[in-house]
């Protein structure tokens, strides 16, 4: 069976345990990576970000920025749903989709292997995450 080890308290904990059995601390991992599937460049971080045109067209090259939002989405860290959220920008000009579904206002948690994209097909990222 699959486990991971609590950074605060070193307690083995079931992997699909989102915190702690001991002390709660939740686990999510510390670094997202996002990578264009049309040009393999890759953009990590550790903070909250908000990701738009500008980032999309000099970070990940790739030619489907066009389609783009000055803002397009942010992805935050949530202790409360113990995941990284993706969440649209309001007011984009093509909506944001994870995994082909439009985002609605409250987001959703990303999964390893998700698929981020501008309106259903353009500019798609893909998640992975990294512990350390």
């Amino acid at each position: 069976m699959a486990t991971w080890i609590c950074p605060k308290d070193g307690i083995e904990n079931p992997h699909a345990e989102k915190r702690c059995l001991v002390c709660r601390h939740p686990n999510i991992p510390r670094i997202v990576v996002l990578q264009s599937v049309a040009t393999g460049k890759e953009a990590e971080f550790t903070e909250p970000v908000k990701f738009g045109k500008a980032v999309f067209t000099h970070r990940f090259a790739d030619p489907d920025a066009k389609f783009a939002s000055d803002l397009q989405f942010e992805i935050i860290r949530d202790e409360v749903r113990v995941a990284w959220i993706i969440r649209p920008i309001a007011e984009t000009v093509n909506p944001t989709c994870y995994d082909g579904s439009p985002l609605g206002p409250d987001g959703v948690e990303l999964l390893d292997g998700g698929i981020i994209s501008v309106s259903k097909s353009k500019m798609k990222l893909k998640v992975r995450f990294k512990k350390n």
